[in-house]
């Protein structure tokens, strides 16, 4: 069972208010979180701590009177806190509401509003937006300060008010970066399976950055406010192809699929569905129905089969509506080499990994569906890294990755069994762009597969068995790939800091710092000095107190390392894909110190 969304100020104002002795055992309640029982209805949820004490939530809860608890203390009670810093953080204003018939449970819900339109350069912050950026950017400096063990639910809950804040005065931006902050420290304090700090390190990455062009007024001031979700509008008719179905499971414990489509066009669209759920439900949920007007098809029918959208409606990243006014009919299927399915292998390598690498220009939920999406044609190999694809357009093999390796989920079974029994096979795969040379595999087709697949294998939904792999030799890889620059070493003490807090930075920095600039990195060595210094720069005011000055300089300086991180790694990963190098892999990290940037402090 799930809790329904609660709106930020709503749990800001519930831990507010509690008195200082009970704010203190905030965690150790929500500890016992896997306690309760929760009983849902349309109207909301009853929660039932213990035998006397139930909590009563109104769906959504936008406001205060939405929360209530039967304890002699409520409403300032640690019960009716607790549940309200369970609950998911609702995220449309409440005078937008979602668009009427999405049955998709996100992180990032749709919102009716209408982007700004293009015109002169948007003028710099105003003192509000200023203020609200300055609010944010204080609590992420105390999350950074403490590490993910110390920021617990007042912390959160401090960020959610600023959150409010921040859509108040109309910064989405800002507010969606925090809001994914907060639904990942509790995924991180929870032990959720779909957590991963690299997600963190890079949501605290985005936060800061809006802030630092928000309160210095430099940068795109128009892209630094970011426009609200919209909701869905129509596209007119659609005859649309399945590809292939993924399982969902989003840190806010939500499950499901999503099924990728594509239409004449070789664009990609996008029908998903996801609902509370566990593991069990995350492997079924490809076989689960989903209704598109009159149809009803699970996502693995769905992505072998045709589908006539009449009168459809898509969001603004060409995610599909379950909506009412939605007709739609069945119709056959076409495989992965006929038309027109088949245009989109044809595109070349470097320009596919080229749109993924542009679509981080956008914010997240305006990429279009299936950006990531890499189409490739191949033979299996395999060696100490797994399982490899290698391609003609390629001078080196694709390295092949697991997306989850929760053993719920078949794909790093399939993959292994890939692996050891179908190398020096050809395949055409579809994967999600990971990393330099690197892609998340989702789903293969193969002449050798069985008729039970239906022309192609979902890794993450169907198994496969060594009955179905035919018989074939060892490929040995070409060993002509490039040695990357050691990135990694300022990646690992930045995740350091986010896990773990000021605490993290040990002596260990200048050794890695001595490695990158024996590696000609010599920004990356002084951005990770300069966070080790940071780190150990303590003063007190006159009243002995610890200066916040000292946690806003580590922000900056932890936030310096991240720019440059992402601007280094980016560089390094297109120039991966490129099928004609002219220069070294490193050659292009180290140029891409000249374009890191570095805020000031």
């Amino acid at each position: 069972m799930s809790l329904p969304a609660v709106a930020p100020h709503v749990t800001a104002d519930a831990v507010a208010a509690l008195p200082t002795r009970l704010r203190s055992k905030l965690d150790q309640a929500l500890e016992k979180q896997p306690t309760w029982t929760i009983t849902t209805s349309d109207s909301g949820a009853t929660i039932t701590i213990d035998d006397h004490v139930t909590v009563t939530l109104t769906a959504p809860v936008e406001t205060a009177d939405g929360a209530a608890c039967n304890c002699l203390l409520a409403p300032r009670c640690l019960h009716r806190a607790a549940v309200l810093s369970a609950a998911p953080v609702l995220t449309t204003h409440p005078h937008h509401p979602v668009a009427a018939g999405s049955d998709v449970a996100t992180a990032e819900a749709v919102v009716t509003t209408e982007a700004d339109p293009p015109g002169p350069p948007a003028p710099s912050a105003t003192a509000d937006e200023k203020a609200a950026a300055t609010q944010v950017r204080d609590v992420v400096a105390q999350i950074l300060e403490h590490g993910v063990a110390g920021a617990g639910a007042v912390t959160q809950a401090d960020l959610l008010r600023a959150i409010h804040q921040a859509r108040a005065i109309g910064l989405p931006r800002l507010a969606t970066a925090a809001t994914r902050v907060v639904e990942q420290l509790r995924s991180a304090r929870l032990s959720t399976p779909g957590f991963r700090l690299a997600d963190l390190t890079e949501d605290l990455r985005e936060a800061l950055t809006v802030c630092h062009l928000l309160i210095e007024g430099i940068g795109d001031q128009r892209a630094a406010r970011g426009t609200s979700r919209r909701g869905y509008g129509p596209v007119g008719d659609l005859h649309l192809y399945g590809l292939c179905t993924e399982p969902l499971r989003a840190t806010t414990g939500h499950v499901g699929a999503v099924s990728y489509l594509t239409d004449g066009n070789a664009t990609i669209w996008s029908l998903a569905q996801a609902r509370p759920g566990d593991g069990d439900a995350a492997r079924n949920a490809a076989r689960a129905s989903v209704n598109l007007g009159d149809v009803t098809i699970s996502h693995r029918e769905l992505d072998r089969a045709g589908i006539i959208v009449i009168n459809a409606l898509a969001s603004v990243d060409r995610r599909l509506s379950h909506g009412r006014t939605v007709q739609a009919v069945r119709t056959t299927g076409r495989t992965w080499h006929e038309e027109p399915v088949d245009a989109l292998w044809r595109q070349p390598i470097p320009e596919q990994a080229a749109r993924w690498l542009n679509a981080f220009e956008v914010a997240q939920h305006e990429r279009p569906a299936g950006h990531d999406l890499a189409f490739l044609d191949g033979v299996l190999a395999a060696d100490q890294r797994g399982l490899l694809l290698q391609t003609a357009q390629l001078p080196g093999p694709v390295i092949v990755l697991a997306p989850h390796d929760d053993p719920v989920l078949p794909y790093v079974a399939n993959l292994r069994l890939l692996a050891a029994h179908a190398t020096g096979m050809p395949v055409r795969m579809i994967g999600r762009f990971h990393g330099p040379r690197q892609v998340h595999g989702l789903a293969v087709a193969a002449p050798w597969l069985p008729d039970r697949f239906g022309g192609h294998v979902d890794l993450g939904v169907d198994q496969l068995q060594r009955a179905d792999l035919p018989d074939a030799g060892t490929t040995e890889t070409s060993g002509n790939d490039q040695p990357q620059p050691p990135l990694h070493l300022l990646t690992h003490h930045l995740q350091r800091v986010v896990a773990a807090g000021r605490a993290a930075l040990v002596p260990d920095v200048d050794r890695d710092a001595r490695a990158l600039l024996d590696a000609q990195l010599p920004t990356a060595a002084s951005v990770l000095r300069e966070l080790r210094r940071a780190g150990h720069r303590r003063s007190r005011d006159a009243f002995g107190r610890l200066n916040q000055q000292d946690s806003t300089a580590l922000a900056v300086a932890w936030l310096s390392g991240a720019a440059y991180q992402y601007a280094a790694a980016t560089a390094v990963t297109a120039e991966s894909w490129q099928s004609n190098r002219g220069r070294e892999v490193d050659d292009n990290a180290h140029r891409a110190e000249g374009r890191a940037w570095q805020p000031s402090a």
